[in-house]
C-alpha cells in the first residue's frame, strides 16, 4: 500500500535523519557525536559529515574534551559536510540543532530547510535571538523531528 505524497515526505525525513545518526557514530568528540546529511535542490544527497578533529590533528580525549562545555577541538558536522560538496544545497538533516555559525554557513550555501533530532539546549539567549532573526529573514524552515520507534 502506498503512503501517498505526505507519507513519503515523512519517510524521507526519517531516512535521511537516520543516515545522519549513523554518520554521527564516526564523530570523534567525547562530549557529543553529531552527523549531517545535505541534500541538493533536486533531492539527491550532496554530502555527509560528522564532527571531529581536523585531518592530522589528534582526536578528543577525556582530558581535552570537557563534557560540561562546548568542544572547541572539533570541526562541526555541518562544516565538514559543506566542505565536501560543491554547489548549492537545499536541505540539511542534522542530529543536533545547529549553532549560529553553522546556521550561517548552511544558509550561505542555499539551505532553506533544516531538520534536526535534538534541540540545542545550552544555546545562549543572544545567539538564539540572532539565529532566529537570520532564519526569519531567509525564510528557513526549522524543524525538530522526533523519530518514531521502529
Amino acid at each position: 500500500m502506498c503512503d501517498g505524497a505526505k507519507g513519503r515526505e515523512k519517510l524521507k525525513d526519517e531516512v535521511f535523519l537516520m543516515m545522519a545518526i549513523e554518520l554521527s557514530r564516526l564523530g570523534t568528540c567525547c562530549r557529543l557525536k553529531v552527523g549531517c546529511i545535505l541534500l541538493r535542490p533536486d533531492g539527491g544527497i550532496a554530502s555527509g559529515g560528522y564532527n571531529g578533529a581536523l585531518p592530522g590533528m589528534p582526536h578528543c580525549t577525556p582530558q581535552t574534551c570537557n563534557p560540561d562545555q562546548r568542544c572547541l577541538h572539533t570541526s562541526h558536522a555541518e562544516e565538514n559536510a559543506l566542505g565536501f560538496c560543491d554547489g548549492s544545497v537545499q536541505t540539511a538533516y542534522i542530529t543536533d540543532e545547529p549553532c549560529l555559525t553553522c546556521t550561517r554557513a548552511l544558509i550561505r550555501r542555499g539551505v532553506r530547510r533544516v531538520v534536526f533530532l535534538r534541540p540545542y539546549k545550552s544555546i545562549a539567549d543572544q545567539e538564539k535571538i540572532e539565529r532566529q532573526a537570520i532564519l526569519e529573514h531567509f525564510g528557513v524552515q526549522w524543524e525538530h523531528l522526533e523519530l518514531r520507534p521502529s
